[in-house]
């Protein structure tokens, strides 16, 4: 009989979990099997089913979860998860978040955006833009890259190499482009009319400050 509840139970959380009902469920498949087990089975059958739907229903609770529960799992894996080293630590601090990220707040100011006008590309930009993604996308073939290559052609790496497209974010005072954001945007989406030079371009200026 214990075999046949346990298994009642395990059965019964799957499905719960399956449907995604939530917590009260789950409670009541433990507590209604517990009871069952109580009487007609082992006591350590009861026991376990009953002490998970008590810690299920507390760990609900969001005072206890939130001054309890969460900052001692958090000290706990606080413990064991690696440093973040004073490399990493820059990179994670490195860049600035636009308007986009007010988004994530859950109430953006509308009226911000809409002071946002678009100033567009500068002369230099939109020069770079035209002439050099240009010739950059005409050096390439996307068969001849994807199939027969498996990577871009040597003329084509010096060209990038030499025009800066790696450094469109680093300032010109440290050997970069500095281009703005509007620009590397535009600089990728004119390069992504062949895939691999779009993401051989775009790695590269996607880490560090930009």
């Amino acid at each position: 009989m214990t075999l046949i509840l346990f298994l009642v139970a395990l059965a019964g959380l799957l499905y719960v979990m399956r449907r995604e009902s939530g917590a009260k469920p789950a409670i009541g498949v433990m507590v209604v099997v517990g009871v069952l087990s109580l009487f007609m089975a082992s006591g350590w059958l009861a026991f376990v089913l009953l002490a998970g739907a008590a810690i299920t229903a507390l760990a609900g609770l969001p005072q206890f979860r939130q001054s309890w529960l969460t900052p001692r799992v958090f000290a706990m894996f606080k413990k064991v998860a690696p440093k973040v080293s004073d490399t990493e630590k820059v990179a994670l601090e490195a860049g600035t978040v636009g308007w986009d990220g007010e988004l994530f707040t859950g109430r953006p100011d509308w009226h911000n955006l809409l002071i946002n006008r678009h100033t567009g590309l500068s002369e230099e930009e939109q020069a770079f833009v035209d002439n050099q993604c240009t010739q950059a996308i005409s050096m390439c073939n996307a068969w001849d890259l994807a199939v027969e290559r498996a990577d871009l052609p040597k003329e084509l790496w010096d060209f990038l190499k030499k025009e800066k497209f790696f450094g469109m974010i680093i300032p010109k005072e440290y050997g970069g482009l500095g281009f703005s954001a509007k620009a590397q945007t535009a600089v990728l989406q004119k390069l992504a009319a062949n895939e691999m030079l779009m993401v051989t371009v775009g790695v590269p200026n996607s880490l560090g400050p930009g």
